[in-house]
C-alpha cells in the first residue's frame, strides 16, 4: 500500500509504502481526531491513520498518492519545534555546554 505524508517545511509530500494490500475503501479503523477538531471538516494530516511501522521510503512529491496519513514523529523535526532529532548523545553534550555559558556569564 501507498501512504503520503505531509511535510510542511518544504510543502511536498514524501511517500512510504509497505506489503499491505487493501482497498482504499476498505473498513478502516477510525481515526483518533484532535481535541479542538471542528464539527465541518479536518485536515487529512491531522485526521490520518498513523503510518504503518513497517512501512519504507520510497520518494517524495507535490501531490499525495495513496493514502494520506499522519506522520508526527517520523519526521526530522522534534516535539520542540524547529530542533531536529538528534542522536540521544547529542543533547546532553548540549546541555553541558550551555551550562558552562551561563556559569561562565554569572561570575
Amino acid at each position: 500500500m501507498i501512504y503520503s505524508c505531509f511535510v510542511p517545511e518544504r510543502g511536498t509530500y514524501d511517500y512510504y509504502e509497505n506489503s499491505l494490500q487493501m482497498q482504499l475503501n476498505a473498513d478502516l479503523p477510525v481515526p483518533r481526531l484532535p481535541p479542538d477538531a471542528g464539527k465541518i471538516g479536518v485536515p487529512a494530516i491531522d485526521a490520518g491513520r498513523p503510518l504503518p511501522s513497517d512501512a519504507r521510503k520510497t520518494g517524495e512529491g507535490w501531490h499525495a498518492r495513496g493514502m494520506v496519513v499522519n506522520c508526527r514523529g517520523r519526521s526530522g523535526m522534534s516535539a520542540f519545534g524547529e530542533l531536529p532529532n538528534a542522536p540521544t548523545w547529542v543533547w546532553p553534550v548540549v546541555g553541558v555546554g550551555l551550562l558552562a555559558v551561563l556559569w561562565k556569564c554569572t561570575r
